[in-house]
């Protein structure tokens, strides 16, 4: 599977409070739409091929972007999902790659963050 469906997978998988859902590659329009759920979105970032030798590769470093838009009634700590996320990528023997500062968007008043996680899928 691409590391895409890969993490769909478990983060689904991972239950994790207050994540009303997780998509991989786009969002459905109704997902789009909604200000009422935390909704998480996960693309490509790389997936680039590694541990050459005998003119052939045996590895792909992978990453994901993992994008949260939290809900406007949220009534817990962003910060309790984001460990919990972030946990459970490491639980799965993903690294946590890059972490932004959540931010507030000015059209929908929703404050999101953006994630990134990698690994070595050897093939």
């Amino acid at each position: 599977m691409s590391a895409v469906d890969d993490a769909v997978t478990m983060l689904s998988q991972a239950g994790i409070a207050s994540i009303d859902a997780v998509e991989g590659n786009n969002l459905p329009q109704e997902l789009v739409d909604s200000l009422k759920k935390t909704v998480v979105l996960i693309t490509d970032a790389a997936n680039d091929p590694t541990a050459y030798g005998d003119n052939d590769f045996w590895a792909l470093n992978q990453e994901v972007e993992v994008q949260i838009w939290y809900s406007q009634l949220l009534d817990s700590d962003p910060e309790t999902i984001e460990i919990a996320m972030m946990k459970a990528f490491t639980h799965q023997h993903w690294q946590v790659a890059a972490v932004r500062q959540r931010t507030l968007d000015p059209d929908t008043q929703q404050l999101f963050n953006t994630f990134y996680f990698s690994r070595t899928k050897n093939i």
